[in-house]
């Protein structure tokens, strides 16, 4: 049972500092947030297409809406915010989702090859129980509900970020499917109350994302709020996520290449390792390179994201 609900009316598109918050809360609290799609709820037929990512700005003024700010009582900079995902429900009010071919837009197109751009194109992808079902040329192919927000985060220090943009101070679109139900990501405050903002939700999702859209949805999210004062802190670089059997470190900076993200959730986890959990530098490395897994959320430039992950039974 939620504690307080948030409306998907109520949401911006940067996570700002001088974003008023919507919702007061104390640590503990769960809430209620209604998230937007990623195309503002612009998007119900197959007949709505957009031509160009920059038409999508210029139209909608920027992509990717999240519900919020929520200021978390007590939060002061260098506190840990711990969100977990208590409960997802994709396209609670259609029934439905949607995905897109954008001209370059995705991990195999671009503005700056010789290429002819992709068709623009809509595809609405209904949902029936845990299954939704894509349609093709072929008929629908029915693929397994797994929600996941793909865009969270908080306020940066000072200037103010665009909610489809990334980066490690405030995290925001990364598109990661691993962070789903049951997911708790560690963010550490960058102003007073934390200023958290979620949306994009996506019903489901393979790694890289690689045409430039999932299945884009609306949905009713549960959520529920811990803080962690920085002084009991374990914390590097990075924001993080835990699930009941793995920790790990979540990339995505923006305008930085997949091989150098992944590396860079590398260097978070050993640090971690050897700071955190007993580890010598060297053995940390080297463990991680024999057990730990990465999750690739995208390959669409200018975004590419990534976590590594590892088996806590690893640890003790």
């Amino acid at each position: 049972m939620a504690d307080h609900t948030l409306t998907r009316d109520q949401y911006h598109l940067f996570f700002d500092p001088a974003e008023p918050p919507k919702i007061e809360i104390e640590p503990g609290d769960r809430v209620l947030v209604e998230t937007e799609d990623a195309h503002l709820g612009t998007i119900r037929d197959n007949d709505t297409v957009y031509a160009s990512l920059a038409e999508v700005f210029e139209v909608l003024g920027g992509a990717n809406p999240v519900t919020g700010p929520i200021y978390i009582n007590g939060v002061e900079p260098g506190d840990l915010i711990a969100m977990t995902v208590e409960d997802m429900t994709p396209g609670p009010v259609q029934g439905q989702g949607y995905t897109v071919l954008t001209p370059s837009l995705g991990g195999l197109v671009s503005d700056y090859t010789l290429q002819e751009p992709l068709t623009p194109r809509t595809v609405i992808v209904p949902f029936e129980g845990d299954t939704a079902y894509f349609p093709t040329s072929k008929g629908p192919i029915g693929l397994p509900i797994a929600p996941f927000l793909g865009t969270m985060g908080l306020a940066p220090s000072a200037e103010r970020r665009y909610s489809y943009f990334q980066g490690a101070d405030f995290l925001g679109n990364v598109d990661l499917p691993n962070l789903g139900i049951g997911c708790t990501i560690v963010m550490r405050a960058n102003v007073p109350g934390g200023l958290v903002s979620v949306g994009d939700a996506h019903a489901l999702q393979g790694d890289g994302e690689i045409s430039g859209a999932a299945v884009e949805c609306q949905s009713d999210v549960t959520l529920r709020f811990e803080v962690i004062p920085k002084e009991d802190a374990q914390y590097v670089a990075l924001p993080q996520f835990e699930t009941e059997d793995t920790i790990g470190s979540i990339a995505g900076f923006g305008g930085v290449h997949l091989g150098d993200v992944v590396r860079a959730g590398y260097v978070d986890m050993t640090k971690r390792l050897s700071t955190f959990h007993g580890f010598t530098v060297p053995d940390a490395y080297n463990l991680l390179c024999l057990a730990a897994r990465v999750t690739v959320g995208q390959v669409v430039d200018p975004l590419y994201s990534a976590t590594v992950e590892i088996d806590r039974k690893f640890l003790v």
